[in-house]
């Protein structure tokens, strides 16, 4: 059996902001995922600092204060979002965000680590 955390999570309910499994690697992507209104998570906000910044537009997508937030998993483990004005991609797998890849809840893309239980 897989259960999937969100990194730093600890219990079934910090599995995501809506209490839903993630797929890894879910959800749509660029222009698509504007359309869907996808919100990055906590978890990968709070680490922005250990992403790399890709500047005012990304996969032809405008950051702006009207997509703020906006963000969808740019492979199984990296994460792209819109914040500040600017765009950020989050390795996932990264040793101190502690996760093991990039998830989609419904609408909700956050950092998340899988834990197997016997």
């Amino acid at each position: 059996m897989l259960l999937v955390f969100a990194c730093g999570g600890s219990s079934p309910g910090a599995q995501s902001d809506h209490g839903s499994h993630a797929e890894k690697g879910g959800g749509s992507k660029g222009a698509t995922a504007k359309e869907s209104h996808q919100r990055v998570g906590g978890h990968a906000s709070h680490d922005r600092a250990r992403g790399a910044e890709r500047g005012a537009s990304y996969e032809d997508v405008g950051c702006d204060e009207a997509l703020e937030g906006l963000a969808w998993c740019d492979s199984a483990a990296e994460l792209a979002f819109c914040t500040g004005g600017e765009w950020w991609v989050l390795d996932c797998t990264h040793p101190d965000i502690d996760g093991d890849f990039c998830g989609d809840s419904g609408d909700t893309v956050d950092c998340y680590a899988a834990s197997e239980l016997d």
